[in-house]
This record gives structure tokens, C-alpha cells and sequence, in this order.
């Protein structure tokens, strides 16, 4: 792509538009307790509005994917964001708990167009580093969304009920659409139509199935969030029955655990520039790894309280932020001719995980700190172990690490 064709991609309004995804999720957190009460259920049973909306993105991203990479970049993109505006607004309308779920599915369904497809602008636009520094924006942007929305969405419960963050997510999703509408440019032309589109679909997807590198950093990506959502799944009830914090304080506390992610990921947008991504993504990974380890060793030496619970969990989400980035964007890197499918796989995959990681943390959470703390070690063990899979398909295909 030319000169001219990469600054006219509008980096902030992609990274706008993609932070819309993780928004929906956490700004949901704070009001499932009310949504419980409202619709006499307990908090085990609506706990499952975050599972089906990670069940949501999981489904709908190789789909996008496949369809960004044949029919373009903006339709998909556009397409997406208007089933995100229209169920966001039906969640907000809905009845009962039944039909609530229902419009979080299509909310996910919708927004799941935002992530997969700018990362394959990325990729239509920029080289290989320069799509792994991009991309630290875009972590950068996801977790400014995860900071504010439950401290927003919270304060909203607080003083208006539970409907209104879902009335503000609508106003808001409407406002960038729009932006969208009148900004978006296409970064791939349409495919020609062939007869055998069905057989490329699947040779694309065996291809990258196929592929030790894919593999290693997707599964890299999806335990590192694994770690997140198996805390976002626990720490409301925790907090709520044993810390006593209401909906606004702890969202709070998530905005402090976003904020730590912000800065890994602005610090590893400059350690990627100095170093690269595979180094990038070691760091990121021995710091994790540490983090985890501290989480117990802080458990086992102090009584429990907000500070022992927040202050590890605060260092290694900040190491989080240097571990997406790069596994993000070398799941897609080696792939430029097929980037949508393999950004939507890949995002798929790790949603997948989360999802999987979330149903079982609630299950395995039984109002001991030790069942809040333990899923998200075992999360990010996993993604250290994933990177020996990683580490060997570099070895099998020489010169395509980062």
C-alpha cells in the first residue's frame, strides 16, 4: 500500500470503534447485581450474560473474517456496527432475562466485526513491526474503555438503574457509526467470485490450522485474557460479599487494573519500536508469569484486603500489555493474503478460551479468595506454556519470527 493510502487510515477511529467491544463487556460487570434483583435471579445465573457474550464473539469473528477478506474491509465493518447499535439498544428495552441474553448475543455478534477487521487493515497498511506497534495502540484504546466504562456504567446504576449504561452504550455506538459512515476507507479490493470460493475457505482455514506459528501466538493471546476474564468473572461476588463494595467503587478498582494494562501496552508500542515483538513478547511474558507468582505470595503473607488483592493484580495486568500486542499481531503477520480469516480465527480462539476460562471460574468459585485467585494463575501458566509452541514453530519455519 502507498504513502497516500496509509495516512489516510484513521488509526484513532479504528481504535475507537474496536474499543467498543471490550466496553460492552465490563460495562455489564457492575450492573449484574442489579439485573439480578430486577429479574429475581441470583448472581450465578446472570453471571452467564458475560459467557454468552464471549460465546458471541467467538462465533461471529471467523465469519467477519472470511467475509472482510472477500467482500472488503468497510462493508463488513459497517454491516457489524449497526447490529452492535441496534442490540445495544434492545438490551437496554428488554423484559426479561431471557431476551436480555438474547440481545447481549447479538451484541457480540455485532461488535465482533471491530476487532478483526482493523486488525487486517493493520496488516492491509502497515509492515509486520509497524502492525505490532499499531496494534499496542490498540490495546492501548481497548483497555481506556475497560478503565471507564464500569466506573461509568457503575455511577449510571447508581443514580439512573441498569437500563441507562445501555441506553449511553446505544447513543455512543450511534455517534461512531456515523463517524464511521463518512471516514472509513477500504483497504482491500473484492475478491473475484469464484467457483470454488468454498473449497478457498477451507483451504485457508486448513492452512492456517497447519501453522505452528498461528497456533503459538493465538494461544498465547487467548490464555493472557483468559487471566482477565476469569478475575472479571469472580471479583464482583468477592468484592461484594466480603470486601462490601458497591457497584461504582469497584469499578473503580477495574479502572486501576485497565490503567496498568494502558500503560503496558504505550510502554510496549516503544519497546517493540526499540527491540521487536518477540522480544516484546518475552518480557511480557516473564512478567506475567512473576505477576502470578506474586499474586500467591502476597496472599499467603497478608490477610486479605482490597490492597493485597488489587496491587499484584495491578503488576501483572501491566505485563499484559506488552504480551497482546505482539501476539495479536503475529497470529496475523504471516498472513497477509488471508488477514481477515486469520485475525478472525485467531480472535475466535482466544475468545473461546475466555469463555471456557469464565464458565469455569464460576464454577470453581465458591466465595474463597483462593477460587478467585487460582483460575487466573493457572491462565497465565498456560500462556507461558503456550509459547514453547510458539518458540518451535519458529524453529520449523526460519526467518518468520518477528
Amino acid at each position: 500500500m502507498n504513502i497516500k493510502q496509509k495516512q489516510q487510515l484513521p488509526v484513532i477511529l479504528l481504535v475507537t470503534a474496536s474499543s467498543f467491544s471490550p466496553l460492552a463487556m465490563t460495562a455489564c460487570v457492575p450492573a449484574l447485581p442489579a439485573i439480578g434483583m430486577e429479574f429475581d435471579l441470583p448472581l450465578s445465573t446472570v453471571q452467564f450474560a458475560i459467557s454468552i457474550y464471549l460465546l458471541g464473539l467467538a462465533l461471529a469473528q471467523p465469519v467477519y473474517g472470511v467475509l472482510a477478506d472477500r467482500y472488503g474491509r468497510r462493508p463488513v465493518f459497517l454491516g457489524g456496527f449497526v447490529v452492535f447499535t441496534l442490540a445495544s439498544l434492545a438490551c437496554a428495552l428488554s423484559g426479561t432475562m431471557f431476551w436480555f441474553t438474547v440481545f447481549r448475543l447479538a451484541q457480540a455478534t455485532g461488535i465482533a466485526t471491530a476487532t478483526v477487521v482493523t486488525r487486517a487493515m493493520f496488516r492491509d497498511t502497515f509492515s509486520i513491526d509497524d502492525s505490532a506497534r499499531y496494534t499496542a495502540y490498540l490495546a492501548g484504546g481497548m483497555g481506556v474503555s475497560t478503565m471507564i466504562a464500569p466506573a461509568l456504567s457503575g455511577y449510571l446504576i447508581e443514580t439512573s438503574g441498569w437500563r441507562m449504561s445501555f441506553y449511553a452504550m446505544t447513543g455512543l455506538a450511534l455517534a461512531v457509526f456515523l463517524w464511521l459512515l463518512s471516514t472509513l476507507p477500504e483497504t482491500r479490493q473484492r475478491a473475484p467470485v469464484a467457483e470454488n470460493a468454498f473449497r478457498k475457505i477451507r483451504s485457508d482455514f486448513a492452512s492456517l490450522i497447519r501453522s505452528g506459528l498461528f497456533w503459538g501466538y493465538t494461544l498465547v493471546f487467548g490464555f493472557v485474557n483468559a487471566a482477565f476474564f476469569t478475575f472479571l468473572t469472580s471479583a464482583p461476588l468477592y468484592f461484594a460479599d466480603h470486601l462490601y463494595t458497591g457497584p461504582a467503587l469497584f469499578g473503580a478498582y477495574m479502572g486501576s487494573m485497565a490503567f496498568a494494562y494502558i500503560c503496558g501496552a504505550l510502554v510496549g508500542s516503544r519497546v517493540i519500536r526499540r527491540h521487536g515483538s518477540e522480544r516484546t513478547l518475552q518480557i511480557g511474558l516473564c512478567g506475567i508469569f512473576s505477576g502470578a507468582g506474586l499474586v500467591l505470595l502476597t496472599l499467603w503473607a497478608f490477610p486479605v484486603s482490597v490492597l493485597t488483592i488489587i496491587s499484584p493484580f495491578l503488576f501483572l495486568f501491566a505485563f499484559t500489555g506488552l504480551v497482546n500486542p505482539p501476539s495479536m499481531a503475529g497470529a496475523v503477520a504471516h498472513h497477509p493474503e488471508k488477514a481477515g480469516t486469520a485475525s478472525g480465527i485467531s480472535n475466535s480462539m482466544s475468545m473461546t478460551i475466555g469463555a471456557l476460562a469464565a464458565v469455569i471460574a464460576s464454577l470453581v468459585y465458591n466465595g474463597n479468595i483462593l477460587s478467585l485467585c487460582l483460575p487466573v494463575v493457572a491462565s497465565v501458566v498456560l500462556s507461558t506454556l503456550a509459547y514453547l509452541l510458539l518458540v518451535n514453530g519458529n524453529q520449523n519455519q526460519t526467518g518468520d519470527g518477528l
